[in-house]
């Protein structure tokens, strides 16, 4: 009976050295959750101000605009850039992005990868040519690096190297729910542009020196700031899901450290 009391005992001292884990683990994810879910906040009404600025040189031009990026390459490779997270503990937050990998990625596409959970998969389960000098973008968040990569993506696609440009990024529902999702980045859809034009606004103005010169501009710009806000995005739900993983945990720590000491309790009550 003795003993059966000491190996308790060990129990209860294991999992709460583990719960104590657990909890910093949620402290230091919320922190985080806080600060990347201010920056996702902050970085939505500049590309979505961008976005709108697109649509109404589209609008003025009546879609009649000649730019290298709104045209779908016949020849070159598909590019596709997969965000994933660089620590575990995280749920399903990668499980999902690779699912969706699964799925949308095909043999001959080019991939971006960033993180290395991602890289990591990508060497053992696929044969795609893979891309790695941006894995550390998840963990940096450099603004410069993403301006980096965006014209070099860029460079490619105006030189006929790439075909399209797609993004699989987890778009932040809520701090429970992160939906994997694929967009499509170049060549930039005229619909999805015109999408974003207000309704029952009509406005006359003049660009310089061209459209198409202000566009090619623009494009460049909205780019960067919509990948960028897709990496906080994705950042934003890895921390949300690794907060919820650790609270669950925490919260199975403290059920399992009551049931033990109820059997402890009984234990000791039958040697008394």
């Amino acid at each position: 009976m003795a003993g059966q009391m000491q190996a308790i005992k060990r129990r209860i001292k294991s999992i709460d050295s583990t719960r104590k884990i657990t909890k910093a683990m949620m402290l230091v994810a919320s922190s985080k959750l806080m600060k990347t879910r201010k920056q996702m906040d902050n970085m939505k009404p500049y590309y979505s101000q961008v976005k709108d600025t697109c649509a109404e040189i589209l609008a003025s031009a009546q879609g009649d605009v000649d730019s290298p990026y709104l045209v779908r390459n016949s020849v070159g490779r598909d590019v596709v850039i997969v965000i994933s997270s660089s620590l575990g503990l995280c749920g399903g937050y990668n499980a999902n992005i690779f699912k969706t990998v699964e799925k949308e990625v095909k043999k001959d596409d080019l991939v971006y990868v960033i993180g290395h959970k991602g890289e990591s998969y990508m060497r053992s389960h696929t044969s795609n040519d893979l891309n790695s000098d941006y894995v550390e973008l998840n963990s940096s968040l450099d603004f410069r690096q993403i301006v980096r990569l965006t014209n070099h993506l860029l460079d490619g696609y105006k030189n006929k190297e790439i075909k399209t440009i797609r993004i699989i990024y987890t778009e932040f529902v809520n701090n429970l729910t992160f939906t994997p999702r694929v967009v499509e980045l170049l060549p930039v859809s005229q619909e999805d542009l015109k999408g974003e034009e207000k309704q029952g606004v009509h406005k006359q103005t003049l660009f310089e020196p061209s459209p198409e010169a202000v566009l090619d501009s623009l494009i460049p710009m909205y780019l960067q700031a919509v990948i960028y806000g897709y990496l906080i995005e994705s950042v934003t739900s890895e921390n949300a899901s690794r907060r919820t993983s650790m609270e669950n945990a925490t919260d199975n720590a403290d059920d399992l450290t009551e049931q033990l000491q109820l059997k402890y309790n009984q234990a000791r009550q039958s040697a008394i």
